[in-house]
């Protein structure tokens, strides 16, 4: 009885967590009108994918997620374009797996984890960027927000991620 309870309520959060994400998703192009500030900056599908992580600590949702709320996103809002969604949702995925590989094998600080995991699907995918600029299924310049904001959010990222995070101990 114990486990089904324990099971019920991880398959509740993670189904909350994804309901607010993807609901989040859905009014971000909106609110991004709404500001003054470009919150594309922010990289907010990155912050969505890993708040949700925090709070669920579920490996397969993190796929899920990050697999999806570019795709979502383009479905309910146009935004970003279906290619450009795509690329997105790449860089996701290797931003996730990398960041639980590195967590479960190495034994550094889970802000330095998550800082080098983003820095690997950042350079996956304007290599991919790249090749879709390549093929012509995307337009625009290879380099839309410069480097070093990209960088500041990223150290941000990892920063306040490494504030909430705690690795997990055989005792939970």
């Amino acid at each position: 009885m114990m486990n089904k309870t324990i099971s019920l309520k991880t398959t509740s959060l993670v189904i909350i967590t994804d309901a607010v994400v993807l609901l989040l998703v859905y009014f971000i192009p909106a609110l991004s009108h709404l500001s003054p500030f470009p919150l594309y900056y922010l990289d907010p599908m990155r912050m969505l994918l890993f708040a949700a992580y925090l709070i669920s600590r579920n490996n397969s949702n993190a796929f899920l997620l990050a697999a999806t709320i570019p795709v979502f996103s383009f479905l309910v809002t146009g935004h970003p374009v279906f290619y450009k969604s795509l690329l997105i949702s790449v860089e996701l995925l290797i931003n996730i797996g990398c960041f639980i590989w590195m967590i479960k094998k190495l034994k550094w600080h889970p802000g330095v984890i998550i800082f080098i995991a983003a820095v690997v699907s950042k350079i996956c995918y304007y290599l991919f960027k790249y090749i879709f600029l390549q093929l012509g299924l995307i337009t625009g310049s290879l380099k839309a927000t410069d480097l070093d904001i990209q960088l500041c959010t990223v150290a941000g990222l990892s920063l306040l991620f490494a504030v909430f995070y705690k690795r997990k101990t055989s005792k939970q």
